[in-house]
């Protein structure tokens, strides 16, 4: 990398912990995300963040980033100037790409083939039992798409007590919302109902939403062996997204403005599945048939521009006048899927065991583009009305994996542990294209009807070493991959031959050291090293100029993690997370430029989220909490410094938001909150782009207060 952690900051930090974590010992932690079983994290050979219940419910977040962003190492960015829209940076720069896999008790809550940065918003983060990140890949149990990270959230667990509770919150900018928790215990059985709906009319123009989500849980004991977890989730989001991206000018000052009038984002999905576990003396066995179905239909706001012609270009006097919308279009689209998790764990002896398993996935997708164009006659470069104006695309595609794997752990001295892991991917699409006639429009090419195979194999190897009881250290070798999702092989643009395309590999190594300081602290450093080979971007082709995409980009990252948290009396605690990271292009030649050797843009250089919470007497059992992250800089384009133009906006500053959350428990039954963000009012960049160069500006100051009752 080419800076490294201060020293200041390093040595600093040693002397700071996180609340949560003070009260255990770190390497006792159990998760499930690891292995498909129930481990401690000391026995993981990989940097794994956990958020359990308590912390949840204590920030009830509005956003999946106001929870995942506390682990070291995780950038959720919430999109769409304080909207529902979710975009990760996770060992990878801020990323629209498939490079995430996210679960729900397991389950993937997509299709490899079908990814969506936003998938975290279909699922009820606020109303979940936990959240488990493995950093890094983790393809050798989960296959396609788990590059950067797998994040897995836990619902509908199988309740412990009984327990009911309403919650009631309001915000400025006409924000709403109430959640419903309640969960009954019995002698075989056990049943949760969450639910939650929420309004956010917002701060900026044409942006409010509207979310409604629950997750009903029933567990029943079968027998002395056999037990039944069966969840069912849904959720739905309705908005409007104005909150796109603005010029500078606008940004600085009117940052309020709509980015467009038209558009909106309508979102549904449902989720069952049922966790049949068998438990015997020396293995177990687990069958989990699932059903999903997820939805979506939205304007593409980022290829309105004004819907206008435009002049020829100064740089191009002898071009014709043009349309500067020719991809404006509507999206709508979806995939139903049905599928089962086969697990069976055999323990070796008392500190070893085999898992073995196979997943299976079946799923329909489909896709319809519809092409859109302006009807008003308002001079503004703003879209008031338009009309669908023709199909662009409109195709089926039947997705089918069968991916057999296992895993191996074995003590092999009495502080020495290793493990091994092998998966194989076997993957089949088949496409149709639903529309008769041949493509008209060289923009809009379509494949012809086809059946795509993709095969592939994934290892991993681990290392941990106990130095005590308490402190531990680990390496880890991780190979991860990705198949071309369907948009990328069938929407073909502009793009020859776009279903001529093979699964991006990346494999990755990892050191990590972590554990408790002493009985008040803990601590989890990692540091990693990623490369990705076959990466796709957009080529023209030397013979004939013909634009294609190719497997022929490679890229770097590495990293340093750091979490740290300390007790430093019984009623305050101090918490750091700190990630400082580089992303590289090693080798990148497209057709705007040869950027090998270049930093990537929207990769921040670091990230920093530090916490104080204080619990005085006077909170009777409350605590207020002050929470300070710091962003750094990124570049904007691929180009980095060296375009050559001196007034040119190259770089993003970075910023620094400083947050207030605060509750005060009345009596045992009814607890008052209320949460400040931003609370110096600074204006700041959620998202930026390299084209204008133009900003997406986060929410200003505000503030929403609530109260949760015990029923």
């Amino acid at each position: 990398m080419s800076k490294s952690i201060s020293p200041i900051i390093f040595l600093s930090v040693l002397s700071l912990s996180l609340p949560a974590w003070a009260e255990h010992a770190v390497l006792e932690t159990v998760l499930v995300t690891a292995t498909r079983d129930d481990q401690q994290l000391a026995d993981v050979a990989a940097s794994v963040g956990v958020l359990d219940q308590e912390t949840i419910e204590a920030l009830n977040p509005r956003h999946a980033s106001e929870l995942m962003n506390r682990v070291p190492g995780v950038n959720i960015v919430q999109l769409g100037s304080g909207g529902e829209g979710v975009a990760a940076a996770i060992r990878q720069p801020v990323s629209y790409n498939p490079v995430y896999l996210y679960l729900e008790n397991g389950v993937p809550t997509r299709s490899a083939g079908f990814f969506n940065h936003n998938a975290l918003y279909e699922v009820n983060t606020a109303l979940a039992n936990g959240v488990e990140i493995i950093k890094g890949p983790g393809s050798a149990l989960y296959g396609s798409d788990a590059m950067g990270a797998v994040i897995n959230s836990l619902v509908g667990q199988p309740a412990k007590e009984d327990r009911s509770s309403l919650t009631l919150e309001v915000g400025e900018f006409d924000h709403y919302r109430s959640q419903l928790r309640a969960s009954q215990v019995q002698s075989k059985d056990s049943y949760t109902v969450n639910l939650s709906a929420a309004k956010n009319g917002s701060w900026r123009n044409n942006n409010d939403s509207e979310r409604q989500e629950f997750v009903l849980g029933w567990f029943r004991q079968l027998d002395s062996a056999w037990q039944v977890n069966t969840v069912l989730s849904a959720s739905a989001v309705a908005m409007a997204t104005g909150g796109s991206v603005l010029g500078l000018a606008d940004y600085y000052s009117q940052p309020e403005k709509a980015g467009n009038t038209i558009g909106y984002r309508d979102v549904s999905a449902l989720r069952l599945s049922s966790a049949f576990e068998f438990s015997g003396d020396d293995h177990s066995l687990s069958i989990t048939p699932f059903i999903r179905s997820n939805a979506l239909a939205y304007v593409a706001t980022w290829t309105l521009n004004t819907g206008r012609v435009q002049p020829a270009p100064a740089w191009c006097p002898s071009c014709s006048p043009a349309l500067d919308s020719q991809d404006a279009h509507i999206n709508e689209d979806g995939h139903d899927s049905v599928g089962v998790l086969l697990k069976y764990r055999q323990d070796l002896s008392e500190h070893s065991f085999v898992i073995s398993g196979v997943d299976i996935d079946l799923s329909r997708g489909e896709q319809t583009q519809f092409y859109i164009q302006r009807t008003d006659y308002d001079p503004g470069q703003y879209w008031l009305s338009y009309q669908k104006a023709g199909r662009l695309y409109d195709y089926t595609v039947d997705y089918l994996s069968v991916s057999p794997y296992i895993h191996i752990e074995s003590q092999l001295t009495e502080r020495l542990r290793g493990s091994a892991g092998l998966r194989y991917d076997a993957i089949a699409y088949d496409y149709q294209d639903n529309i008769a006639s041949a493509p008209q429009d060289p923009a809009h090419l379509r494949p012809l009807d086809q059946t795509l195979d993709f095969e592939h194999l994934s290892p991993k190897l681990g290392l941990v070493y106990d130095f005590s009881d308490s402190l531990n250290g680990y390496t880890s070798y991780r190979h991860a991959f990705r198949i071309p999702s369907a948009s990328q092989l069938f929407r073909a643009g502009d793009t020859a031959d776009s279903t001529a395309l093979a699964p991006v590999n990346a494999d990755s190594i990892e050191f990590g050291l972590r554990g408790n300081l002493d009985a008040a602290s803990r601590f989890d450093l990692a540091v990693y090293y990623m490369r990705k080979q076959d990466e796709i971007l957009s080529i023209a082709d030397p013979q004939t100029g013909t634009r294609r995409n190719a497997n022929a980009g490679e890229t770097s990252h590495r990293g340093l993690e750091l979490g740290l948290e300390r007790d430093l009396s019984d009623r305050l605690d101090i918490g750091l997370s700190y990630t400082r990271s580089e992303h590289r292009y090693e080798e990148w030649i497209d057709r705007s430029g040869n950027y090998s050797g270049n930093t990537m843009p929207d990769a921040p250089a670091s990230f920093l989220n530090a916490r104080l919470n204080y619990r005085p007497h006077v909170l009777n059992g409350g605590y207020i909490e002050f929470e300070w992250l710091r962003q750094g800089e990124h570049w904007l384009d691929e180009k980095n410094d060296k375009d050559g133009i001196a007034d040119d906006r190259d770089k993003y500053d970075g910023h620094s938001l400083l947050n207030i959350h605060a509750d005060y428990q009345l009596n045992a039954q009814l607890r008052f909150y209320t949460r400040i963000y931003n609370v110096t009012d600074r204006r700041y960049a959620e998202t930026t782009s390299k084209y204008g160069p133009a900003f997406t500006p986060g929410s200003p100051r505000l503030a929403t207060i609530g109260f949760s009752v015990a029923l």
